[in-house]
């Protein structure tokens, strides 16, 4: 279950594991982190003049931590929702619901997903639909990224992945959501599944793909 330490920053613990997200924003930033508070597994950050707003509302409904940033002198506002999917002791699967909107006119807002890595692969699996590809524009529906006795796997599923973008470099996976005008009052939404393994084995392309699958098959999001 949830235990919110305070505002922002909860860990997620089911007496085998410990997993902590500190989620308050602004200059914090937005991050999943280890159990023992000591590394930085993975970042969600604005992008270039843009600045995450500060979380200023949060709550726990069964196990989906509600996390809730207005907009206030920032380019928008933000909710997020972190819904653990598998968890053990050695790894994490993490659900996190990304609602963006803004009060302005002329925006065209971006969060990257970031981890360090010393390797990265992606894979393009078979479209669970019957079709023998899936549209390969955007970014990959899987990526994996391998690095100091962990490994940081990013789903994204067929409504995410042709509007993500790639830009990651040699040391560092980089998924952009988003970058598309957003008009003003409406409110766009991602969903990728997180998947940490800190166990020193790298989570093998098949696992990754039956997870891709089942991400495919649930429902999305009401709210």
């Amino acid at each position: 279950m949830w235990q919110t330490e305070k505002l922002g920053v909860a860990t997620w613990s089911d007496g085998s594991s410990r997993w902590a997200v500190d989620a308050r924003g602004g200059d914090l930033g937005i991050k999943l982190i280890d159990g023992d508070g000591t590394e930085t597994l993975l970042e969600l950050r604005a992008v270039q003049q843009d600045h995450l707003p500060v979380a200023d509302e949060q709550y726990v409904r069964g196990n989906h931590w509600h996390v809730n940033y207005p907009q206030g002198e920032n380019s928008y506002a933000l909710r997020l929702v972190f819904s653990p999917i598998e968890v053990s002791a050695s790894r994490l699967v993490l659900e996190v619901t990304v609602s963006i909107q803004t009060s302005l006119l002329d925006t065209h807002p971006k969060l990257d997903i970031d981890t360090m890595c010393g390797d990265i692969d992606s894979f393009v699996p078979d479209d669970p639909s019957g079709d023998d590809t899936l549209d390969t524009a955007g970014s990959a529906p899987i990526s994996l990224a391998k690095s100091r006795g962990h490994a940081v796997g990013v789903l994204l599923g067929p409504h995410d992945s042709p509007f993500t973008t790639n830009h990651s470099t040699d040391s560092l996976l980089r998924l952009r959501l988003f970058g598309d005008f957003l008009e003003k009052g409406v409110i766009r939404r991602a969903r990728p599944w997180l998947v940490v393994d800190r166990s020193g084995e790298i989570p093998r392309e098949e696992e990754l793909t039956e997870l891709w699958r089942r991400l495919c098959g649930s429902p999305l999001p009401l709210s």
